[in-house]
């Protein structure tokens, strides 16, 4: 005999989860040597990649090929707000490698945290945003999916 649960029940329990990894995440720091933190944030960034791949893929049967350019766009506005702390002041070695004396204006507002972390996400958002919208409003499918998403790919490697 199955014993139904009520909808509130249920609710609870998930809260209760999320509230106890809520907490274990934010104890994280002081558990874990800097080591094994910054092997757990790696982690989870490709967790979080593992899961996208899996919501179009296993979800919608669509295989995107594209996903490393919206990783690689918040993983590259990480990279200027983290280069923006060096305290030296240093330029970072291409732009010293090809003669570039100062920071371009575009990185100037990257030395903010908040604004940082609102580019990580809002940058590939947007862009993801703007394909999604071309490919499903003109209902590209299939393997016609697959060969758009590969070609936005190299698209963005030779810009």
């Amino acid at each position: 005999m199955k014993i139904k649960k009520g909808r509130s029940l249920i609710l609870v329990e998930v809260g209760a989860v999320c509230a106890i990894a809520l907490i274990l995440i934010l104890m994280m720091p002081v558990l874990l040597s800097d080591f094994r933190l910054n092997l757990l944030g790696r982690f989870l960034s490709l967790a979080i990649v593992a899961l996208g791949i899996d919501l179009i893929w296993g979800y919608a049967g669509l295989l995107s090929l594209g996903h490393g350019i919206f990783f690689g766009l918040g993983g590259y506005a990480i990279a200027m707000y983290l280069k923006l702390q060096v305290p030296t002041g240093e330029l970072p070695d291409f732009m010293a490698l090809y003669g570039v004396m100062e920071l371009p204006g575009f990185w100037q507002p990257f030395s903010s945290f908040p604004l940082s972390m609102a580019a990580v996400v809002m940058i590939p958002g947007l862009l993801a945003g703007l394909l999604g919208y071309l490919v499903f409003r003109n209902r590209i499918k299939g393997v016609y999916f697959s060969i758009l998403t590969q070609a936005a790919i190299i698209v963005f490697f030779n810009f």
